[in-house]
């Protein structure tokens, strides 16, 4: 735990001035044609395939290592498993073929093939154009036997309204607003407060939660830079990863990346909402890319808040453990390391490492102040010698006060989740599931996870009281036995149906004895994208 809580105050002028300074560095790199860089939502089913070939060895680097991707980054990797197509199954073949035409946008002085993106308007004025898309989702949501309430039926109701395009070869933009109506709900409050969640605003007996995604990136050559609101993770885990989650909701950020044939270097500052203000998280990375059966990822976060954002903090290259001391050893400063390895064809081995606090004076396994997280995950694409099966399994483990601080402004959090691994403190995780692709249209994946969680939580750092040892899982533990299945149908480009079914079996729920349930959730949803 690296901490400091200096009073020294930085006006948004440092950014302006980094800005600047990095433009000057602009200039050294060449310029290039005509391309898309703006990102593809982590919810896009892109990501998947990507996946798949990934391991498969039909492209090697580090590019997934980030997430989200630009358009440009995904049809390069398209076109790289477009060449070995072969090796995939007929229907992950028809899918890369529509996700090639999706993602190859056309010159702004040319009309759209018939198997591009459909889009809702287009604008083209010059090297310019515009995109606008327009997403309407119906879902349903039941539970029973829950533990807060017996019985719920909710309706949601999701608008939402993206635009992207550029400004000229090298200045692109994206934006994102989403509305979504909650019908059915018992719980009708106003929430305002970002340390709850997200914001909601009720009329009558229904509920409004919004977000929104906005940005400006720049790129030329190798090197990348993005200003506004949007999502950010990495890692190497598939199905968690412990320093930035996929589930992350949105941030202020500037991010800056440098891209080279053999490693790639990344660095942004961001704002944290709930749990006071100002917050920040700042965060660097470097991906080596040791060999096509190799790759390893190191990086540094920090949490700080209660002054004006720190000049040292901003600066990309200067190791955060070293200005977290000089600072006053104050702030929240992690440290990672995550690994991908590809011992055959098929098969994907990752591990990840989360250290939050570390003393070489302390037993590393049983004293409280070594806060650590693991992670490690295998992918076997062509499963049992079917081409369109996967198999994915892992296993997490988070020790008791990871994430958490003894100032709260400190806390590794955003909206009141943890900006890491969403199994909380003092936990852990085995599962294992299948995704099966027999049509291009249609994905259906099914599992089981088995979850313990002990006491405490990210709210909650170490007390005096508690003691020097972790106590990882002693006492009364919570256990779920998790059982689900999900159904995609794409019935007409861009139109897709969706069924889940979630059985979750908890003993001793809420860590109390004896208190035992079976719970059953289903959600059906209809998407229309256009």
């Amino acid at each position: 735990m690296l901490s400091s809580n200096t009073t020294v105050r930085h006006c948004p002028k440092l950014v302006i001035a980094q800005i600047v300074v990095l433009g000057a560095l602009i200039g050294l790199f060449p310029n290039e044609g005509f391309s898309q860089r703006t990102f593809v939502p982590l919810r896009h089913q892109v990501y998947p395939l990507l996946t798949k070939g990934e391991t498969l060895g039909m492209f090697a680097g580090y590019a997934l290592r980030t997430l989200p991707l630009d358009r440009t980054t995904v049809l390069a990797l398209l076109k790289q498993m477009q060449a070995q197509q072969s090796r995939l199954s007929e229907a992950d073949r028809r899918l890369l073929r529509q996700m090639i035409g999706e993602f190859t946008d056309p010159e702004p002085d040319q009309d759209a093939p018939p198997d591009a993106e459909i889009h809702f308007f287009r604008y083209r004025e010059g090297r310019q154009q515009l995109f606008l898309d327009l997403m309407l989702r119906q879902s349903f949501r039941f539970s029973r036997n829950r533990l807060e309430i017996a019985r719920e039926n909710l309706s949601e109701t999701d608008f939402r309204v993206a635009v992207r395009g550029n400004l000229t070869d090298n200045i692109f933009f994206g934006a994102e607003a989403t509305n979504i109506l909650i019908m059915g709900s018992e719980n009708i409050e106003e929430r305002f407060d970002p340390a709850l969640g997200r914001i909601q605003v009720t009329v009558g007996q229904s509920i409004f939660t919004d977000q929104a995604i906005g940005y400006f990136a720049y790129q030329r050559g190798r090197f990348t830079t993005v200003l506004g609101r949007q999502k950010i993770s990495w890692g190497a885990g598939l199905g968690d990863r412990l320093g930035l989650s996929a589930g992350n909701e949105p941030m202020d950020m500037i991010r800056l990346q440098f891209d080279f044939s053999r490693f790639r270097y990344a660095s942004f500052h961001a704002n944290l909402q709930g749990l006071g203000s100002p917050r920040y998280l700042a965060g660097h990375r470097i991906d080596w890319f040791v060999h096509p059966r190799l790759q390893i990822g190191a990086y540094e976060t920090v949490v700080y808040g209660g002054r004006g954002m720190e000049l040292a903090y901003l600066n990309p290259l200067l190791p955060f453990h070293i200005m977290e001391h000089q600072l006053g050893d104050r702030d929240n400063n992690m440290v990672g390391l995550d690994l991908t390895a590809f011992p055959a064809s098929g098969w994907r081995i990752a591990l990840e490492i989360f250290v939050d606090d570390f003393s070489l004076d302390y037993p590393l396994g049983t004293y409280w102040g070594n806060k650590l997280a693991y992670y490690l995950g295998i992918h076997w694409a062509g499963a049992f010698g079917a081409p369109s099966l996967e198999l994915f399994t892992d296993y997490t483990r988070v020790d008791p006060f990871v994430y958490t601080h003894y100032d709260t402004i400190n806390i590794y959090a955003h909206y009141g989740r943890s900006i890491g691994s969403q199994l909380g403190p003092n936990a852990d995780r085995w599962q294992a599931y299948l995704a099966w692709q027999p049509h291009r249209d249609v994905r259906w994946q099914g599992g089981y996870a088995f979850i313990r969680q002990g006491r405490g939580d990210i709210m909650t750092p170490h007390r005096p009281e508690d003691g020097i040892y972790k106590g990882f899982l002693r006492g009364v533990i919570e256990q779920q036995h998790r059982f689900w299945q999900s159904l995609r149908v794409q019935i007409k480009r861009d139109i897709f149906l969706k069924f889940d079914v979630l059985l979750k079996y908890r003993r001793n729920a809420e860590r109390q004895a004896g208190r035992n349930r079976l719970e059953k959730y289903g959600h059906f949803m209809l998407e229309i994208n256009y």
